[in-house]
C-alpha cells in the first residue's frame, strides 16, 4: 500500500470560473460519495483528486503522478490507476479515449460538452464546441426515441500545420 502523501495543497487549483464549485465542496463531494460506497477517504485519493483538478485539457496517469511528485508529494502509478475510476464514477473527471492515443482522461465539473479534432499526423487535439452539432445529435435520439447518456465524436484530419510540413508535436 502506498505511503502517506507528504505534500497536500500545493498543487495550483482551477478558478471559479474554470471549475463550477470550490475545492472544498469537490473534496466534500468526493469524501460523501466513498462513505457511500463505503470506501476508505484516504490522503492519497485526496491528493490525487486535487491534481486532476489542477490539470487543464486532457492528461494521463502519468502526467497526474508527475504533478504529483513535482509538488513534493509520493505517490505510485498504481495509486492512480486505481483511483481514477473512483474519480470517474463520482463525475469528476471522465475518460477521453482519442482515436490512435491512450487513454486519458479530463476534468469533467464545470466543463461544456466539446467533440475533438485530431491530427493523423502529429496526433494533435483541437477541442470545440458547435450547437448546430449538438441540436442535430438531439434530433436524431429523438427520432429514434433515444434518450442519450453520452456519446464520443471526433473528426479526424491533417492539421494545418502537418500540411505545411511543420507539425505542432
Amino acid at each position: 500500500m502506498q505511503g502517506r502523501v507528504k505534500a497536500r495543497g500545493v498543487v495550483q487549483h482551477r478558478t471559479s470560473s474554470k471549475m463550477s464549485q470550490p475545492l472544498s465542496e469537490v473534496l466534500e463531494s468526493f469524501r460523501s460519495f466513498l462513505q457511500k460506497k463505503r470506501l476508505r477517504r484516504t490522503e492519497v485519493r485526496e491528493t490525487i483528486l486535487e491534481a486532476a483538478l489542477g490539470r487543464s485539457g486532457h492528461f494521463q496517469v502519468e502526467d497526474l503522478v508527475e504533478d504529483i511528485k513535482r509538488a513534493g508529494g509520493d505517490v505510485s502509478a498504481a495509486s492512480v490507476y486505481r483511483a481514477l475510476p473512483l474519480l470517474v464514477e463520482a463525475g469528476v473527471i471522465e475518460v477521453t479515449e482519442v482515436t490512435g492515443q491512450r487513454v486519458s482522461y479530463e476534468v469533467a465539473l464545470g466543463r461544456e460538452h466539446h467533440d475533438h479534432l485530431i491530427c493523423s499526423e502529429c496526433g494533435a487535439v483541437v477541442e470545440f464546441h458547435f450547437e448546430a452539432l449538438a441540436e442535430l445529435e438531439r434530433q436524431v435520439a429523438e427520432e429514434y426515441d433515444y434518450q442519450l447518456t453520452g456519446h464520443h465524436h471526433e473528426l479526424i484530419g491533417i492539421c494545418g500545420p502537418c500540411r505545411k510540413g511543420t507539425p505542432r508535436a
